[in-house]
Parts: structure tokens; sequence; C-alpha cells
């Protein structure tokens, strides 16, 4: 899965420079024994990248680190770890994606509900999904789309479509809430992001420079599936609270510098093709149904373009054996 990311972290430099480029992320180490601990990880991170390896990690002393994160706590520091990780403007990437399908001829929908799928039985007498009846949120408006294979990826919904296949379809998406709020510019360099990856009650935590501000946040904790995911003060109290620990005491963290706060849904999957459906895939799962419904679910925004292969060359293949079988029958 890791080896698969930092591929594909590397095609997003490569094809979308002016929204994607590389950050130098410092792990600050406060306990002597934690620094060849951090160090021998991140070096394992720089090794399975290999070629596509941005930039090699390193160590630095205290006062290194104070020099370039001048705002990071100073006692029993003993120094950190920079590592090289990719950065990208998300929102516009969304954009171009499907602005560029669009230029290639593909139809683009947005705000728009799936209300029920359409069936068909082939010459078998096998019941095949050939479409969907979807409704523009915005006008009302009802249609009807006909099509030879339909595709899931709905992200935190994809329990909701595959039951709309098949009623009895086992819950297989395990969504997970991830926090962030934005702090002004001060609380980070323009150059240097700081991750935590030992929160207090386990989670990992960052602090990273964005679009002239700073943005801080947190993944995985469970969550009801949601159209308008939102942060509760409880989750903002949590960011600022372990802010405050990697932070000079002289720097006076202020829930009035919270600038806004949003919150994403990760769809984490247990994988339906597997026995045992307890395991949670952390990379994603594709799952072709009886009826011909391909479900793509999981993964994270940086495989985006691996999963959409590997999703269209399944439901090409689903394609082309229905239509070797219809030519066959006759």
């Amino acid at each position: 899965m890791v080896k698969e990311a930092l591929h594909e972290r590397a095609n997003l430099l490569d094809i979308a420079p002016h929204l994607s480029y590389p950050l130098p992320i410092m792990l600050p180490v406060y306990k002597w024994w934690q620094l060849p601990y951090f160090w021998a990880g991140i070096k394992m991170y720089d090794l399975v990248a290999g070629s596509k390896c941005l930039k090699s990690s390193y160590a630095i002393s205290k006062e290194r680190a104070l020099e370039l994160f001048p705002m990071l706590k100073k006692d029993k520091l003993v120094g950190a770890i920079v590592y090289y990780d990719g950065q990208h403007n998300d929102a516009r990437m969304n954009l171009s994606i499907a602005l560029t399908a669009t230029r290639l001829g593909a139809t683009i929908a947005n705000h728009a509900r799936v209300l029920s799928l359409l069936k068909e039985k082939d010459e078998s007498g096998k019941e095949k999904l050939c479409g969907a009846i979807v409704r523009d949120e915005i006008t009302g408006k009802e249609m009807t789309v006909k099509a030879k294979c339909i595709v899931n990826a709905t992200g935190p919904f994809t329990d909701s479509i595959r039951k709309m296949d098949n009623q009895v379809s086992k819950e297989i998406c395990a969504p997970s809430l991830g926090v962030h709020i934005t702090l002004p510019d001060y609380y980070s360099p323009e150059q240097m992001g700081l991750l935590d990856p030992n929160t207090s009650d386990g989670r990992v935590i960052f602090f990273l420079p964005w679009e002239g501000r700073t943005i801080a946040g947190t993944t995985d904790t469970p969550c009801d599936v949601s159209h308008s995911p939102a942060p509760t003060e409880d989750d903002i109290q949590f960011i600022l609270r372990e802010v405050r620990n990697y932070l000079n005491p002289d720097v006076e963290v202020r829930r009035g510098d919270v600038l806004s706060a949003w919150a994403g849904i990760r769809p984490l999957v247990q994988d339906p093709n597997k026995t045992d459906t307890q395991s949670i895939a952390r990379n994603h799962i594709v799952h072709v149904s009886e009826n011909g419904l391909v479900t793509i679910a999981g993964g994270k925004w940086t495989t985006y373009r691996s999963m959409a292969s590997e999703a269209m060359d399944t439901a090409i293949k689903g394609v082309y054996i229905i239509a070797f079988d219809k030519s066959n029958l006759r």
C-alpha cells in the first residue's frame, strides 16, 4: 500500500506541478531513545520510495530545529528528523479532473442523487444492472440514465448504493471522520510542516502551512455517514490542546485564533472479497456484485489514478464478458 501511494505521489507531482509540490515535515524528538527509532522508520520510508523519493530525510540538532520552527517547545527537545512528502490542492485537482473528463467526452452531472438502480434480464434469465434513475438536487428534475456497466464510487455512501443493488448486502464501509482547523500563518513557518505521531489518545496530528495560513488536524475518528459532516467543539478543543503541547509556552493558543473548522469522511472499508470481513482495508478494494455492480471503495486522494484505472479495467472486462455471452447465445 505504501509503495503504491509513493508511486502515485510521484505521478501527481509530475502531471500537476502547479497543484502539487514537495513539503518538508519535521518530527520533533523529546527523548534520546526516540531519535534512532524515528530515524530508522523514516529511512525505511525513503527506502520504499526508491527512485520516487523526493529528497532524503535527515536528522537535525535542537538548535537547527528551533531555527527552522521557532515556535517549537524548547524544553527537553533533543533534536528532530525532517522528511519530505507531497502536498496538493485537492479542490482544484478535483475540478481539473472533472473538466478534463468533460473535454474528453464525459457528461458531468453535479449535485445528482441516485434514487434507484435499473435491472433487466439477459438471454439466460439472469438479472443485470442496466442503468439508474437520478435526480438533480438543484432543479428537482429526474432522469433515467442507461448504462452497460455501473461503477459505485460514492465514498462513505458506498453501502447505500450497494443496497439498491441487493438489499441484503452486508455493509462494508467504516466511515472515519477527519477534523481540521485553520490557524493564522504565524503558527508555522512558510516552508516547514510539523507532525506529531503520538498524541495523548494515540492519533496523529499535524501542522502544515497552507495558502498563507496554517492547518492543523487529526484523522480516523469513527463516525456516522452524513451529507454535511461538521466538527464538534470537542474536536476543535482537542486539536488546540495538542497544539499547545508542541508549541512554546510563550505562545498563547486561543480559541479565537481558529479562523475556520471543517470535517471530511474517509471511507475505510471491509473487503467483501475476503472471508474475514472484520478486517479494515487501509487501501482500496474493487468488488463486483452478482448483478454486475462494480464497487470501488476505500483508498485516498494520493492513489486516485490507480483506483480509477483498476475500476475501469474491471468495468470494461465485465462489459466484454456480457457482450461475448450474448453473441455466443445467438
